[in-house]
């Protein structure tokens, strides 16, 4: 197929290079933009049994008014925090006045009249108002509101809080418009003059987070774009020292990716897949570290052919005869691993799973076809500014200038490296692999110990310096941690709508909540819920609750709403508590009188990791405070540290799943190429030991950076890294293999390990080094998750081109096949007689020769 393939390219390139650009074209026109069907968000790719969504479905249904009373616990806002640090009273009567009669009567006519939108440009105007169904901010709240007023002041006084309640996700582009505004308002030169002296203002808010979370992804991948495009021509410069073929690659890779991406986008508009935000960084990244591998390897062929004195058809012709079956064995091994993402549970790691293979395939194809199309093309000027013409005999002795690996080889330098490697380990097998596992164990078991000390912040992985990680922090210092991320509790029970009748009357408590007197069950459920904070105020500081709101005590039980509660008038106290009756007891649908709410607030941040196991000791200690008749209520929990803990569950199973099954496949793809089980068992775990050894140093690294404030590795760092260490790591085994098992068949089995380990090591190392570059431009974004990405990857990648393959491996076969293992070396791959070579071994083989070009004499 490959030689049909690569005699039609050389004969009409021009077709070819035709054909992709009219696709790329096509897509460019037809198919969307990825951020017109990218889905927003983290906790809405959660499982749909999850059981933070399904508190979230029971709390739409028990409360469908709920965000007409008080603040929506499903919806985001924006917060703006005012503060004064500079008197011991606090704030003034100056300042209340500036909040009142000055900021909420602008951010109210930035309610009025800002629609959805992105980007706040010049020009623009607002003087309309526009209906309620249009704005994008539904209500601001203040300390002045009677209904949520004490909860927006600080218990020390210094700050005050408002809030402006939007209609939409935190994770939505259309939420960018009125933070802009805001932000607009409180740098404007006349509110800036009218800010009493010493007064702070700062923003903050779930809408904002997710606001400046969509910009640093944005801005992450427009930076990982041009660094990895920067890096790649840099480093195909040095390998060439040839400008136009160093393009190649590049417009090969850029060509793949972009119809990849859009390809991905129209199945996405189809609803064939999905497409989560953020997703065509993954997808550019390894695109490009292994889609310039494989036109590395069809260059390197072509210029050899090129140095015999063949034709450039023939050249192109040869190049895609002979390498192809490899490129296509390679990428299918990586394909086949990093499809398995597709059986996890978290729709996120579904989506990478199938996009990153679908990217590999095709620049694959890309890579067998536009790449040998563009070196027919540019013919004699592909390694400009040396220049040859056609048809020259191979007595002529034309080679092109060397690049940067030929001069290193010209001067013997990777010869008397890899051969001084070769000698080291012939003469000392033992004390090299011991050697280096000592080294690398401790870090390995760092690895191991800290696997699951994982970050699930949104704060953490944003700039310091970001609006909303500014204002976040002032919030904090004056009010509960929690308080940016309320726990809600609701309890269901059928007998919470049925009074048990008043002592002495007859008759079984009556069914169902519309046949009970309002005040009769508001009484009765005020009843529950004081039983109920009753019996867990005891244990607040155990379980880390700084306030507890409910029916009985809607403001809470701080001081101050206390304090506010009791100098209400007895009528608006009445009015209050039927309003709280409206907000934390089912009233209406289906589950009308039988579901009692209940806000937990705690005194730490909602997305910390300890935040999970005080919620689960809070959930429990709220299951033996419910009073004994109604035992065997349903619980459930909903809000940030519910979702933290529904992802964290998801994702530890996920990471077990994908573990096993990338480790299967990539298993049976060795054994299919390589034929001997042992050996390929002992090829996967040196990858998973190399893993284990890049999670442990990456932790220690980013501890050391930020002792303080390291919460450690975000968690999508783990699986992505194991999956794509393993799928793109087992190339260069298989590339290393395959040349060992032909040089053992002419030299013999400890001979041909030491010439195959030389023979490879230049081509192999250098793809390694590009693999690694590409990754590394990961770490030129904002984003502190993406940055450790890129370190434990590019890091993982030269740990296995450098550590793993020149050194474990070939230590291992050498201990193996000199009988170190005694008895033993049977069962652990050494073989009776090596089986006859398969094309696809020989081809791999081909593909790894890194001899250096010669004249023919």
């Amino acid at each position: 197929m490959y030689d049909r393939l690569g005699d039609a390219i050389s004969r009409r390139p021009w077709r070819v290079v035709f054909g992709w650009a009219i696709l790329l074209a096509a897509l460019l026109y037809w198919a969307p933009a990825p951020q017109r069907v990218a889905k927003d968000g983290v906790f809405t790719f959660l499982p749909e049994g999850s059981p933070s969504l399904q508190a979230e479905r029971l709390f739409r249904e028990a409360f469908p008014n709920a965000a007409g009373d008080q603040q929506d616990p499903l919806g985001s806002n924006v917060v703006i925090v005012i503060r004064r640090e500079d008197q011991r009273g606090g704030l003034t009567d100056a300042d209340r006045h500036f909040v009142n009669e000055v900021l909420t009567p602008l951010l109210d006519q930035i309610r009025l009249t800002t629609p959805a939108g992105r980007d706040l440009t010049p020009g623009m105007t607002f003087e309309k108002s526009l209906p309620a169904e249009e704005r994008r901010v539904r209500a601001i709240w203040t300390a002045e509101h009677d209904r949520t007023g004490p909860l927006l002041n600080s218990v020390d006084g210094h700050s005050t809080l408002v809030v402006m309640e939007l209609n939409g996700e935190f994770l939505n582009y259309g939420n960018a418009l009125v933070i802009s505004r805001i932000e607009h308002l409180l740098a404007s030169r006349d509110l800036q003059e009218q800010i009493p002296p010493g007064l702070d203002l700062a923003i903050s808010g779930s809408a904002t987070v997710g606001r400046d979370m969509l910009n640093a992804e944005q801005k992450s991948a427009s930076s990982t774009d041009h660094w990895t495009k920067a890096l790649v021509i840099i480093l195909l410069l040095l390998i060439y020292r040839a400008p136009i073929v160093a393009m190649i690659p590049l417009l090969t890779v850029g060509v793949a990716v972009a119809s990849a991406v859009r390809l991905l986008s129209l199945m996405a508009s189809w609803e064939w897949i999905g497409f989560f935000a953020g997703m065509q960084v993954y997808v550019l990244v390894v695109a490009y570290g292994a889609g310039v591998d494989y036109c590395l390897f069809l260059i390197a062929r072509f210029r050899e052919q090129l140095s015999h004195g063949a034709t450039y058809e023939d050249a192109v012709s040869h190049a895609v005869k002979h390498v192809g079956v490899a490129l296509t064995a390679s990428a299918g091994a990586s394909i086949c691993g990093i499809l398995m993402m597709m059986f996890a549970e978290f729709g996120k790691f579904r989506q990478a799973g199938f996009a990153i293979s679908f990217g590999l395939f095709v620049v694959l194809l890309c890579a067998l076809t536009l790449t040998p199309a563009m070196l027919r093309l540019v013919a004699k000027w592909a390694f400009w500014p040396d220049v040859r013409r056609e048809h020259i005999s191979a007595g002529e002795g034309w080679i092109p200038s060397p690049g940067l690996l030929e001069s290193l080889q010209e001067t013997r330098w990777f010869d008397h490296a890899w051969r001084w490697i070769a000698r080291l380990l012939e003469a000392r097998p033992l004390a090299v692999f011991l050697t280096s596992m000592l080294v690398m164990l401790p870090f390995a078991i760092a690895g191991a110990v800290f696997h699951d000390h994982l970050s699930y912040g949104l704060l953490t992985d944003l700039p310091q310096q970001d609006a909303s990680v500014v204002g976040a922090r002032a919030i904090q210092r004056h009010f509960p941690a929690g308080v940016t991320g309320v726990a809600t509790v609701l309890l269901k029970h059928e007998g919470f709508g049925r009074p048990a009748p008043p002592e002495g009357a007859e008759g079984e408590p009556r069914e169902g909540s519309e046949s009970v007197p309002r005040t009769v069950l508001m009484r009765h459920q005020e009843r529950i819920a004081s039983e109920i904070t009753e019996n867990l105020q005891p244990q607040f500081e155990e379980i880390g609750l700084m306030d507890l709101r409910s029916q009985r005590h809607p403001l809470g039980l701080m001081k101050n709403a206390q304090d506010y509660f009791r100098a209400m008038p007895r009528t608006r106290q009445g009015a209050r508590r039927l309003i709280a009756h409206k907000s934390y007891a089912s009233d209406s649908g289906p589950h009308a009188g039988t579901v009692i709410r209940l806000d937990l607030v705690f005194d730490e941040d909602p997305f910390s990791r300890d935040s999970i196991a005080h919620l689960s000791l809070a959930e429990e200690a709220v299951r033996k405070a419910i009073p004994p008749e109604y035992a065997g209520a349903e619980l459930y929990t909903l809000g940030p540290t519910a979702g933290i803990r529904d992802l964290k569950s998801t994702t530890d199973r996920d990471q077990v799943r994908i573990a096993v099954l990338v480790v299967a496949a990539v298993y049976l793809v060795l054994l299919l190429l390589l034929r001997q089980p042992a050996v390929c068992l002992y090829l996967i775990i040196s990858v998973v030991f190399s893993y284990l050894v890049t999670i442990g140093v990456a932790h220690m690294v980013f501890y050391l950076k930020d002792p303080a404030n390291f919460a450690g590795l975000d968690w999508k760092v783990p699986i992505f890294t194991f999956t794509l260490l393993i799928a793109l790591g087992e190339d260069y085994n298989i590339l290393l293999m395959a040349r060992v098992m032909e040089e053992q068949r002419k030299h013999g089995l400890i001979p041909g390990v030491l010439i195959a380990l030389q023979r490879t090591g230049g081509i192999i190392s250098s793809c390694g080094i590009i693999m690694a570059g590409t990754f590394c431009s990961l770490m030129t974004g904002s984003m502190a998750g993406m940055v450790q990405l890129g370190f434990a990857v590019a890091f993982g990648v030269l740990l296995d081109t450098f550590v793993v393959r020149p050194v474990l491996v070939p230590a291992y076969l050498l201990l193996l096949y000199s009988d170190r293992f005694g008895r033993f070396g049977r069962w652990l791959g050494k073989p009776r007689s090596l089986p006859e070579p398969s094309a696809l071994e020989h081809a791999l083989a081909e593909a790894a020769d890194d001899e250096t070009p010669t004249t023919p004499e």
